[in-house]
């Protein structure tokens, strides 16, 4: 069967029900349709958002919009190329709006429909969010008081509401994109969170980390950082040299969210890593795991998400 006919077939299953939240409509690394296998089909809201990764010539790119505008007439379409150094858009509906809101888990988000590499919001990280809030609520039930957090490359600051949602006191937001810092303000806005708990600081993290440090310690650190970032982060050199400055930062007892999306690193890898390299070590680090939707073939080579728990180390110690 044409693997095009496929997708309709699935796709005819995933109808547009109207609502504001993120879906994955189809996983093309998961591998169930041969010929697709670098193809992502995402909805944000009522916005449809295509990621290839393989070439469409110009009658497969015809097949394909005319199939999602077939299967979801009410929902302007962006289609993009990605390839090593950079993206091109094949694609932007007349009708996609410059920006609109998504919701989660009862909270709202920026999405923006054509500006740039990304959209703003990456749906695939709610089992992190979800985890970060609920260790926040619980710490708050228990009667933790100043509960403090630092979300390092917070990008549009989404574990920051998710935080703040949960009880945190306080949430430091550290990014290099200041543009990025902007829409999370924005989000905090949005969910009635922007009340003096909200901290951005727009700098270089390795060049900064003496006020980091000033401003800790913290109850529990989100490091999200992309593998490669130019010059100023390499995973393999610059994670190591982060998890081994965590002393310096959390509280005795602190919680860590450690992610990493790099295809060349493993899930084992990883967990070793946080084991052997961050001083003090945990009580316990369990793994997050990735939606299902979001898994491909080799699950290695996608997002991992460890959550680390009663921290050892003494911050006055490092």
């Amino acid at each position: 069967m044409d693997h095009w006919k496929q997708l309709k077939d699935h796709l005819e299953t995933r109808k547009y029900e109207g609502d504001r939240s993120c879906v994955k409509l189809f996983n093309g690394p998961g591998g169930s349709i041969a010929g697709l296998e670098q193809l992502h089909i995402d909805r944000f809201a009522d916005h449809l958002f295509v990621l290839t990764y393989m070439n469409l010539d110009s009658r497969e790119l015809d097949i394909l919009k005319s199939l999602l505008n077939e299967l979801y007439p009410s929902c302007p379409l962006r289609i993009q190329h990605r390839a090593a150094g950079g993206f091109q858009d094949l694609y932007l509906s007349e009708q996609a709006r410059e920006s609109f809101l998504v919701e989660e888990g009862g909270l709202c988000f920026r999405v923006h429909s054509g500006r740039g590499q990304n959209s703003g919001f990456f749906a695939d990280m709610k089992e992190g969010r979800r985890q970060v809030r609920e260790y926040c609520r619980q710490k708050k039930a228990a009667g933790a008081a100043d509960l403090r957090v630092l979300n390092l490359f917070a990008y549009t600051c989404s574990f920051s509401v998710a935080c703040l949602a949960g009880g945190a006191d306080s949430v430091d937001n550290w990014d290099m994109n200041k543009k990025s810092l902007s829409i999370g303000r924005e989000n905090h806005r949005l969910n009635g969170l922007a009340e003096g708990r909200d901290f951005y600081f727009g700098h270089d993290i390795f060049k900064s980390f003496s006020k980091i440090i000033r401003r800790g310690p913290y109850d529990l650190a989100i490091l999200d950082p992309p593998p490669r970032q130019g010059k100023s982060f390499r995973w393999e050199k610059d994670y190591p040299r982060l998890m081994q400055r965590l002393p310096q930062i959390l509280k005795s007892g602190a919680a860590v969210l450690f992610c990493l999306n790099a295809a060349d690193c493993g899930r084992r890898e990883f967990l070793e890593l946080i084991r052997k390299t961050v001083p003090g070590g945990f009580g316990r680090i369990d793994e997050i795991p990735v939606p299902v939707e979001y898994v491909g073939r080799y699950p290695d080579r996608g997002l991992k998400t460890f959550f680390a728990d009663d921290y050892k180390g003494m911050s006055e110690e490092a």
